[in-house]
């Protein structure tokens, strides 16, 4: 069901307020949300390069593996021929670094659309905004005008 459109010239100033507030909660909102996004296509970056420079070491390499993102051990490399893929929610799957760089691509390319999206979100947000913040101020002039008239 479609959101329910209303004329903002038939709303009062304080009706008006209370809707620029809510656009502006949502637009911080989806700000939120494309920082959180840009972080993540940055880590399935890295992660995806990282799976680049595993399959071009030799075996038995000694190297640090990470734990944490503040904890590493260190190891060998006992094979490049397979890798754990973390896909999510607990669930590993073994695959080859090449499917793995080709995950975190598509991963990636995945966010950057949804940040498109958001971003295209947020500029219609801003136009609404600017939209309700200028009938505000019409409306306070034109409350004023009267006012300042009969004085």
């Amino acid at each position: 069901m479609p959101p329910k459109q209303v004329d903002i010239s038939t709303l009062d100033p304080r009706q008006l307020q209370s809707i620029h507030e809510q656009i502006e909660n949502e637009i911080n909102n989806l700000v939120q949300s494309s920082v959180a996004l840009q972080r993540a296509a940055g880590e399935y970056g890295n992660s995806g390069r990282a799976l680049q420079q595993l399959s071009e070491q030799k075996e038995d390499q000694p190297m640090l593996l990470p734990l944490t993102s503040a904890v590493y051990v260190s190891g060998k490399l006992a094979s490049h021929e397979s890798i754990l893929l973390d896909i999510g929610t607990g669930y590993y799957a073994e695959r080859s670094p090449e499917e793995g760089v080709d995950y975190c691509k598509r991963k990636v390319n995945m966010l950057k659309e949804n940040l498109d999206k958001i971003g295209q979100m947020v500029k219609d947000k801003q136009q609404q905004l600017t939209m309700i913040g200028q009938m505000v101020q019409s409306k306070i002039q034109a409350a004023q005008s009267p006012a300042s008239q009969s004085q």
